[in-house]
Formats: structure tokens, C-alpha cells, sequence
């Protein structure tokens, strides 16, 4: 261990950096690959044992579901009367011709609502029967009867049944085609055997394979098996879409996986209907072949990434040494009173940060001082604002008062009255910035710039109100609604005398915010003047602001200076003030009039 801590001394910074960083790097990586690797064979067995399993569920419903619908088919035949009756021999022919008639009827109508059916064939116990194909093939009696899956299903008692897949030798043609047979034992009221109904198939019109299923199944090479109760074979995915050919295997290679569990996934669900069992078999080799791959492509990944751990370590240790002893001559002249910034290129490393963090606290540094300076000039200016504001509301509403006195003496109420509103409303502009301004006086503002209009104009003006009364008392920035009433009286009316309703509604949503909406039935916007006024009042809201243009609703007011308080104003106080918890949109503008929203937090 001592001379392990000797050899360390001697060694320079960059080549114990070069050692540490790859030791560092390459370790957790190796272990890292290991356990990727694992969680990624196990993880993908689990997924694909939990996608086969919802396969497997569906198709077994699936089945369930073929079977009760041919069940209700082949019953729905038996409330004919006379269906097995109507197949006697002993008959003259025109009464034969009749019941062939008959059963072709009630059968091509069977065929039309089932159309993957082939041939229904009913018999008797007297061996008379009816046949219908749709090829137009018919059978042979006696090979029929003498089928393995029709003998085994004459042992038993069960009335319904399918068959185990099976040729068409029965046929007289196309012999090597593969069928299913869907079979139902009638019986009579006392439950003697009477006959049978078949109804041939196709095995692959049992299921309906998914394109999900036949992505996977191409994948990883998944098969399907349903058997029956016996183990005999009705369905198999391969023979069933041709990959394989029936001649070509026998039944054992098919179930292959139940004499060799280890090497294949097997997912089962029995049927309720029939007992027969749903196999869905994925291969291990086939599943874990997408493993070897990840296996294979991981360790090189691994060993690619090893060399280029030692040699970005060898290229960038002398780098960082630099950068370190540079930052160490940089601090020292810091301290002499020299301000200088690092300007060099650096990384999002250690040490990368550390030379951001010292430029940044340089500049913060720097700025601290001017902030400083900046801000005992400001104190001064604030200092002879607050003067100049002492003394000039004390002359102005001494000047107004004086103004109203004269009126009322020289019998003018109307000019008394003018002045009286305008003298409150310059009170309220005055003293916009006190702090228990509150909805309701802000409507009281709003009724007296109404109603001195309505002086001016011949009372054009009606107000409507529709203020939550949950609100009412609650704190508001103040001239947030008279220049949204101005615009829609000047613009909206063109103070040419046309009538005007204004409405103002106010509420508080669930969020605790206050939502108020200032609509008016005047001449709106054009639908390109209206965007132009949205992305202004967008770049407001966002900070984003073009100081040499004012919004106005107007066609061609934008470069026109303005004594008015505008909508980006209003936007700028309310982004002041509140942040993005308050808001200005103008939710629409045509020639039925204008709607504006104005969303501020709730302040008791």
C-alpha cells in the first residue's frame, strides 16, 4: 500500500487525472453494460410473455365466441319442421325435388349471413342425407362415415363439436384441402339420436389474426395451436396462413413444444365452450436471438467507448490543468482591483463551470457597482417627483373647484356637474398608486367617465353591470378599465352620436383568479388589424417591447403619438404588477363589436 501511495505521488496532475477518469468511466460502464444487459433479457421475456398473453386471452375469447354464434346458427335450423323428416328417400320424386328445394333454401340463406362457410351437410341415422357446397362438390357418404373424427365423435354423448383438422376425401375433388368441422347431434323430444348437422370450413377462417400478432409472429417466428379436449389438433397459425403444408408434418411435430417445455414460451387459456386449449408458442431461440445481438453489439459498444474514455482523457487532462492554473493568476489580479474576464472556450465540465461562475461573479461584480451609483441618482429623482406630486393635485383640484363654483353661480349645472366628475376621476389617475384601490371603486371611476361622456354626447352611453358581489371589495390596480371604456367608446362609436352599450361582467374562477370581461356592440377591428393587435399585445405580455409604437384599435394609428392610456400600457401595468398571474386578450373584434378579458389575481 506505501509504495502504491509513492508511485501516486510521483505521478503528475494530468496522469492522475487520465487514471482517475478512466478508472472512474470505464468500471460503472462495464458494470453497467452487465446489468443493462440482464434487465434487458429479462425485461423482454416479461413483455413478450405479457403480449402473448393478451394474444392468447383474445383468441381464446374468440373461440368462445365461434362457438356460441354456430351453435345459435345450427339451432335456428332446428325450429324448421320437419328438417330431418324432409330427408327420407322413400318418397316419390316430386316430393323429393320439393325437399331438396327445401333444405336449399334454408341452407344458401345460412350460407349468406356465414360466408366462410364451405358445405353444411345434414343426415339421419337411416344414412339419408342432404349435401350442399358452395363449390358445388359433393361427398361421399360412405367415406365420410368412415372418418377417424367423425367415429370418435359418434362414442360420445356431447352435442356439439369440432373436429380435429382434417382432409376432404370425401370429396370427389381437391382432396388435399384441409378442413374443420363444426358438428351438432340432434336429437327428438324424448331424446332419442335423430342426426347430425357438419358444417365444413376453412381453419383459417376460425381466427383472425391481427397485424399487431403477425408482426410479432414474423419477429420472433410465434405459432398458434388450439387443440381439443383430446389433444387433437384444429388449429395451427403456419398451416393455416401456408408457411407449412399439411402433407408435409404430422400432428407430434406440430405440438413439438410439450415434449421440449425448456426451449419455447408457451402461454395456454382453455375455452369455456368445448374444453379446447389455446397454445401461443414463441421459440426461446428465436426471442433471445434479439438478445445475442444486444449482447454482441454492447460489448463493442463497451470497448469503443473505453478508448475513447482514455483518449479524451489524455487530450482534454492538459487542457484542464491549464485552465486551473490560469483561473489562480486570474484571482490574484482580482484582488488588486482588475476586473478582467477569462475569454476562452470552456466546456460544461468541473472546471468549465468554475471559470462561468468567476466571469459571472466579475460581471455581477461590476454591475453591483454601477447599480450603486445608478441608484443614489434615481433616490434624488424619486425625491423630486414626490415634491412636484405635493404640490401640483393641491393646485389642480383648488383650480377645478374654483371652475365649479363659478358654473353653479353663473346658473350652469351641466359645466358644474362636468367638472365635479372630472375632478373625481383626476383623483383617482392621482392616487393610482395607493394600495386599497378595489373593484368598486374602480366601477365608481368607470360611472363617472360614463357619465361626463354622456354629458358631452347626449347620453350615446349605456353601462351594464354584472359584477360577482364576492368581489366587489377586493383589491384591483386602479385605471385598469377606463382606457378599455375610452377605446370602445372613441373607436367603437367614432364619437360621431351613434348609441353604444358597454357591459362590464366580473367573477373568480375556482383558481382564485378575478376574470373580467368589457364588451362592446360598436365597430370592431378587421380580422388583419385584430391579429396585428394580438401579436402587440403578445410581445407585451412577454416583455417584448416596441417603444416607438403605441396599440390603438384604429386602421393606421400605430405611428401616431397618443395623450391616452392604451391597450399596451394597460398590458405593461398589468405584467408589472402581477406577472403571468395577470393577463389582456382580446377574445374577438368584428362588426358586432369588441370583447376584452382582463384576468388578475384575487386579493381580499
Amino acid at each position: 500500500m506505501g509504495k502504491i501511495k509513492k508511485i501516486w505521488n510521483r505521478l503528475n496532475m494530468a496522469a492522475k487525472l487520465i487514471l482517475v477518469f478512466s478508472l472512474v468511466s470505464v468500471i460503472p460502464l462495464i458494470i453497467s453494460c452487465a446489468v443493462l444487459y440482464q434487465t434487458s433479457a429479462r425485461s423482454l421475456e416479461a413483455s413478450m410473455e405479457e403480449t402473448t398473453s393478451i394474444f392468447s386471452s383474445q383468441i381464446a375469447s374468440d373461440m368462445n365466441a365461434f362457438v356460441e354464434d354456430y351453435d345459435s346458427l345450427t339451432r335456428s335450423l332446428l325450429v324448421n319442421e320437419g328438417l330431418m323428416e324432409n330427408l327420407s328417400t322413400d318418397i316419390p320424386i316430386s316430393e323429393q325435388i320439393e325437399n331438396k328445394l327445401y333444405y336449399r333454401e334454408i341452407i344458401t340463406k345460412l350460407m349468406t349471413m356465414e360466408p366462410e362457410i364451405l358445405s353444411v351437410t345434414i343426415l339421419n341415422e337411416q344414412g339419408e342425407y342432404y349435401q350442399y357446397d358452395r363449390n358445388g362438390k359433393t361427398i361421399d357418404y360412405d367415406v365420410l362415415m368412415e372418418q377417424p373424427w367423425l367415429l370418435e365423435q359418434n362414442r360420445k354423448t356431447d352435442t356439439l363439436f369440432i373436429s380435429p383438422l382434417h382432409d376432404s376425401s370425401y370429396y370427389d375433388r381437391e382432396k388435399d384441402q384441409i378442413m374443420v368441422t363444426f358438428g351438432r347431434k340432434v336429437y327428438d323430444f324424448v331424446g332419442r339420436y335423430t342426426g347430425m348437422i357438419l358444417i365444413d370450413f376453412s381453419p383459417a377462417s376460425l381466427i383472425k389474426l391481427s397485424d399487431a400478432f403477425l408482426l410479432e409472429r414474423n419477429q420472433y417466428n410465434i405459432k398458434i395451436n388450439i387443440t381439443d379436449a383430446l389433444g387433437g389438433l384444429i388449429y395451427d397459425s403456419d398451416l393455416s396462413s401456408g408457411r407449412i403444408n399439411y402433407n408435409e408434418i404430422n400432428q407430434e411435430e406440430l405440438l413439438m413444444y410439450q415434449k421440449d417445455p425448456k426451449n419455447y414460451l408457451v402461454i395456454e387459456n382453455r375455452t369455456e365452450q368445448l374444453g379446447m386449449k389455446v397454445n401461443t408458442v414463441i421459440p426461446r431461440s428465436k426471442m433471445f436471438l434479439r438478445i445475442s445481438f444486444i449482447q454482441k453489439v454492447t460489448i463493442v459498444l463497451v470497448v469503443i467507448m473505453i478508448l475513447v474514455i482514455i483518449a479524451a482523457s489524455i487530450l482534454f487532462s492538459g487542457n484542464m490543468v491549464r485552465l486551473i492554473r490560469k483561473l489562480q493568476g486570474s484571482m490574484k489580479r482580482l484582488e488588486e482591483g482588475n476586473y478582467d474576464l477569462i475569454e476562452e472556450t470552456v466546456g460544461d465540465d468541473e472546471i468549465g463551470s468554475l471559470v462561468k461562475s468567476y466571469n459571472h461573479m466579475v460581471v455581477k461584480m461590476k454591475s453591483l457597482i454601477e447599480e450603486v451609483y445608478v441608484a443614489g441618482i434615481r433616490q434624488k429623482n424619486a425625491q423630486f417627483l414626490a415634491l412636484r406630486t405635493q404640490i401640483n393635485p393641491h393646485f389642480l383640484f383648488n383650480t377645478l373647484e374654483s371652475i365649479r363654483i363659478k358654473a353653479i353661480l353663473n346658473g350652469d349645472d351641466a359645466v358644474a356637474d362636468m367638472v365635479k366628475l372630472l375632478a373625481k376621476m383626476f383623483r383617482t389617475v392621482l392616487d393610482s398608486d395607493k394600495k386599497n384601490h378595489r373593484v368598486q371603486d374602480e366601477m365608481e371611476n368607470i360611472r363617472s367617465y360614463i357619465q361626463l361622456q354622456n354629458i358631452r354626447f347626449d347620453h350615446v352611453i349605456t353601462l351594464e353591470e354584472e359584477i360577482d358581489p364576492e368581489i366587489y371589495q377586493a383589491k384591483i390596480m386602479s385605471i385598469l378599465f377606463q382606457p378599455v371604456v375610452e377605446n370602445s367608446f372613441k373607436y367603437g362609436s367614432r364619437e360621431s352620436g351613434v348609441p353604444i352599450r358597454i357591459s362590464i361582467s366580473g367573477k373568480l374562477t375556482e383558481e382564485k383568479q378575478m376574470v373580467f370581461t368589457i364588451r362592446d356592440d360598436g365597430f370592431g377591428m378587421s380580422p388583419k388589424r385584430l391579429q396585428e393587435v394580438r401579436e402587440e399585445l403578445l410581445r407585451e405580455q412577454n416583455g417584448d417591447r416596441d417603444e416607438q409604437k403605441e396599440i390603438v384599435w384604429e386602421s393606421g394609428e400605430e405611428g401616431k403619438t397618443s395623450h391616452r392610456i392604451g391597450l399596451r400600457n394597460i398590458a405593461e401595468r398589468i405584467r408589472l404588477r402581477y406577472g403571468n398571474e395577470g393577463s389582456l386578450k382580446i377574445l374577438s373584434s368584428d362588426e358586432n363589436g369588441t370583447v376584452i378579458e382582463i384576468r388578475v389575481p384575487y386579493a381580499e
